[in-house]
């Protein structure tokens, strides 16, 4: 259900792609310092996206040069440094990861799913630790999402309102932001998590279908152009969000993944042309 917040990276400059690509690398190894190496195999681009927000709310740190782990023959480059923003990216990284392998492994009984629940669970209580409250909020949310589901709720809002509710209190626990920027990146929050639950269920309707599982777009029988405009609707409300922020760094990578990224990822998955939009 994660990894949906890119960039469209065919409209990134180089030193934005060079910037994104920085923050990743930053996160990766973030989660590896806070949470050990194995954990590091968890991380997502919705999470990358979070702490870029983050940093962006005051003057970002300078990137330092840095090698891989896993890529030891690769050429040093950027890594965005240690700062408040990729250590709570990484807490909340771990914390969704854990609950969408425990999510699979229950719906689906995947031996890989199982594993990767098993061996996030060190992280997970660490993670519980360093940020209680944020842990309790995404366990209830979860737990309120799944009991949604096995009723087989009909619609996609009630759903969709779960997760987005789960992605707000992200931005509600979040390190560094504002009062005047809280409320608009909640609201962007809530609704790229409506979002993520729309997009998700629609391109899993097939293979949900299959295994039997439930799937709002199925119970409610919605046409491809309903569920386009449920996405785009919820896109237009972040979007919304996201332009009353006062950002002080990384305007441009950010405008960039929520104007073009996601509403590009939107066309591929409602396998709309390119210059179709709504």
């Amino acid at each position: 259900m994660f990894g949906y917040i890119r960039p469209l990276e065919c409209e990134l400059k180089v030193r934005d792609q060079a910037l994104y690509r920085a923050y990743y690398c930053g996160l990766c190894k973030t989660i590896g310092r806070r949470y050990g190496q194995v954990a590091r195999v968890a991380l997502n681009y919705d999470c990358t996206f979070l702490a870029l927000l983050l940093s962006a709310f005051s003057e970002a740190p300078q990137c330092v040069s840095g090698g891989c782990l896993v890529k030891p023959c690769r050429a040093r480059r950027p890594i965005a440094p240690a700062q408040p923003a990729l250590d709570y990216a990484a807490d909340v990284n771990v914390l969704l990861a854990y609950y969408q392998q425990a999510d699979d492994w229950k719906d689906e009984r995947r031996p890989p799913a199982f594993c990767g629940k098993l061996l996030l669970e060190p992280a997970l209580r660490r993670a519980e630790s360093i940020e209680p409250g944020l842990a309790e909020a995404v366990a209830s949310h979860i737990a309120k999402l799944s009991e949604i589901e096995r009723a087989h709720t009909a619609g996609t809002d009630i759903p969709s309102d779960a997760f987005g509710s789960l992605m707000r209190d992200i931005i509600r626990f979040a390190p560094g932001v504002s009062e005047k920027n809280r409320a608009p990146a909640e609201w962007m929050f809530y609704n790229l998590g409506r979002w993520i639950y729309l997009i998700d269920a629609w391109e899993d309707r097939d293979s949900d279908q299959k295994r039997g599982s439930y799937n709002p777009f199925s119970v409610s029988q919605t046409s491809r152009s309903d569920a386009s405009f449920l996405l785009y609707v919820s896109l237009t409300e972040a979007e919304k969000g996201f332009d009353l922020l006062e950002l002080v760094s990384h305007s441009a990578l950010l405008d960039n993944i929520v104007h073009l990224g996601c509403r590009g990822r939107t066309r591929l998955a409602m396998k709309e042309k390119l210059h179709e939009s709504v």
